[in-house]
């Protein structure tokens, strides 16, 4: 890969995390207009991305941008526009440069967006004619606003100055826009600057007098803020006022010559961290954890050897090989491991979008999106659960007028949820709209020639994810085409993964997605059933207990047995795998599902190990019963436990 293409490959991902920031904002900001902190946030991010594609060459994204960012500080000045218009256009805006960064992913030509442009255009002027005749230097008078002093106080609770700045140019000064830029960026170096007068478009593009206000949030003293501003050229005069703790709005402020803090060897916390973190491509994780992997399997064979062998002199040395492979493992998995935020982060301006397309009051509820999950499954994710919401707004959630007459709220909720839940991460998506007709499922069933005479109700809800399987009456934009239930389960399946359904007639409908952790290395208990050694993931493992015959209690149902006070279901594996019983000492492994606890009958403990999963394929790949397999020390291959498959089948 030449220099060119790595830069243009960071760029693009580094467009996707600010396009992101943007998009979030934005929501926040159609809740509330006033929300200022987060409109702050979008004015940095599309000033940042405007010179990052100014940076690379691509005109219609940093005019595109700029534009933005001119707006934005409009609105920050406190200006008022119609809020409907203005947020729709900015978010038309946000699309286009979605639209535009996808194309030059795609080495597609650099657009131009003349008609974006021109509404953006129209705005801007029209203030801008209101605001000629104001004088910008004029800086006298300074009174905070009130989200201004709420920032200050939590600046100075968390020990930080608070200063305002007035920088005079030079006469003679002929770039006054780079010069207010390099004190500007000279001073984020030290701390943050939250309040510009004029606002940073106008001091970018030099529209001020002699004079521009700055407010510098940092914890450097008077002394080095002045330094760091006079290394600019062509200033003429720099005066700094501190801001008392306890100032009002009439501006308490104490100059340089009343105070003079000591130096704080501490920076801000964003500038802290500056160059602690590296981009590293996934294929080089993948090798890494290849190695790591084949390392874990050949340490165990060693220790197996040496056990067997009874050979004591390389017991400490291969007692260090262990600890230092157990760290590479712990290390690799977290540099692997990323928050499924990463994914849900996208949904709610899509839930946005679809509740105005299809006239329905529809709210999103997130929930967990800091459970992390391995980053392949995590970027395989954003496709299955694109097409859950989407049908979950379509079919699901019913018009307000419906919705109403069934006694239900008139906003519908989808709720996207993830959990962990021992080795395996649970993403459930639900709904609380009109469910699954299972009536409509046997008719098109029937439609299609299926025969749906002794099916259960858990089965014909399986339909669904047929090919091709479609119970809606009307093709819409949305849904409804016959095509997606069948490629989520697919893409879901290809992630070691399953999708249940749960559904009722006006109630809702929840698909419950499980995948794996990780697709590598776990702590397992091993164990014997029915002659055969089992594997079984420690994290869901809860207590071993040893029984009897007479601890287990009979019911007409099921076996129970009694923990806690809870009746805990039992499970005799060797049953549900179709081996014989073997010996009369059983032991019962509890195991946490969710909130429900079942217990585990098995022949023979063996012991704790560090485990390598290695995919099943062919027939026993499609086996719910196993998540996968590995090579214990001996060299044997022994099959991992589903244990949430085996409990629920």
């Amino acid at each position: 890969m030449d220099d060119n293409s790595k830069y243009k490959e960071l760029f693009f991902e580094e467009t996707e995390e600010y396009l992101q920031l943007l998009n979030d904002n934005m929501l926040r900001i159609e809740q509330n207009i006033n929300d200022i902190s987060s409109l702050e946030e979008m004015f940095r991010a599309a000033h940042t991305l405007k010179g990052m594609a100014a940076t690379m060459g691509y005109k219609s994204m940093t005019d595109l941008t700029h534009r933005m960012e001119s707006l934005l500080g409009l609105l920050k000045s406190g200006e008022n526009f119609k809020e409907d218009n203005i947020i729709n256009l900015i978010f038309r805006c946000l699309d286009k440069l979605t639209e535009i960064v996808e194309d030059l992913r795609n080495n597609k030509d650099d657009t131009y967006v003349k008609d974006l442009l021109e509404e953006l255009e129209q705005l801007i002027n029209k203030n801008d004619q209101n605001k000629k005749t104001e004088k910008v230097d004029e800086l006298k008078e300074f009174v905070l606003s009130e989200t201004d002093e709420n920032v200050i106080k939590s600046a100075y609770e968390r020990g930080y100055n608070a200063y305002v700045i007035d920088v005079t140019i030079d006469d003679g000064c002929l770039l006054k826009g780079p010069r207010a830029y390099l004190v500007i960026n000279n001073l984020e170096k030290i701390g943050d600057v939250i309040y510009t007068y004029p606002d940073a478009q106008n001091l970018e593009n030099g529209e001020y007098e002699k004079t521009f206000r700055l407010i510098l949030l940092t914890k450097e003293t008077i002394a080095d803020v002045k330094e760091k501003i006079e290394n600019v050229s062509e200033i003429e005069n720099v005066n700094i006022l501190e801001i008392q703790p306890n100032y009002s709005t009439e501006t308490n402020l104490k100059s340089e010559t009343k105070k003079e803090n000591k130096k704080s060897d501490t920076k801000l916390s964003n500038n802290s961290n500056l160059n602690q973190s590296i981009r590293v491509d996934i294929q080089k994780l993948d090798s890494f954890m290849n190695l790591v992997s084949e390392l874990v399997i050949y340490r165990t064979r060693l220790e197996d050897v040496s056990k067997r062998a009874d050979i004591n002199e390389i017991d400490e040395p291969l007692g260090q090989v262990a600890r230092i492979t157990s760290e590479l493992q712990d290390l690799v998995l977290k540099i692997r491991m990323q928050p499924v935020s990463v994914v849900f982060n996208r949904f709610p301006r899509m839930v946005r979008d679809l509740s105005k397309e299809l006239n329905k009051k529809i709210s999103l509820v997130i929930e967990g999106e800091e459970t992390e999950l391995d980053r392949t499954v995590v970027s395989e994710l954003s496709e299955p659960l694109i097409h859950l919401i989407r049908n979950a707004a379509d079919h699901g959630i019913e018009s307000v007028d419906k919705r109403i007459k069934l006694n239900k709220p008139e906003e519908g909720i989808i709720k996207l949820n993830a959990y962990q839940e021992g080795n395996r991460v649970i993403i459930v998506v639900s709904d609380d709209g009109a469910g699954i007709n299972i009536e409509a499922i046997k008719e098109t069933a029937e439609k299609r020639g299926i025969s749906t005479e002794n099916l259960s109700e858990d089965d014909l809800l399986q339909l669904i994810f047929d090919q091709g399987f479609s119970t809606a009456k009307e093709i819409t934009d949305v849904s409804g085409r016959g095509v997606g239930m069948d490629v989520v389960k697919q893409k879901i399946s290809s992630l070691g993964g399953t999708i249940e359904v749960i559904s009722e007639i006006n109630k809702g409908t929840s698909f419950i997605i499980k995948l794996p952790l990780t697709l590598s290395i776990i702590q397992a208990l091993l164990v014997k059933i029915g002659g055969e050694t089992f594997a079984i993931p420690l994290g869901i493992i809860e207590k071993v207990i040893k029984i009897e015959d007479k601890d287990i209690l009979q019911s007409k149902l099921s076996e129970l047995y009694m923990y806690r006070e809870r009746a805990v279901p039992v499970v005799r594996v060797n049953q549900k795998l179709g081996l014989s019983e073997v010996g009369e000492n059983h032991h019962l492994i509890l195991t946490l599902l969710g909130d429900q606890y079942y217990g585990l009958v098995v022949d023979e403990l063996i012991g704790q190990q560090e485990i390598v999963i290695k995919k099943l394929n062919g027939i026993l790949g499609k086996m719910k019963e196993y998540l996968g397999a590995t090579i214990l020390g001996n060299g044997d291959i022994t099959l991992i436990l589903d244990v949430g498959s085996i409990c629920m089948r």
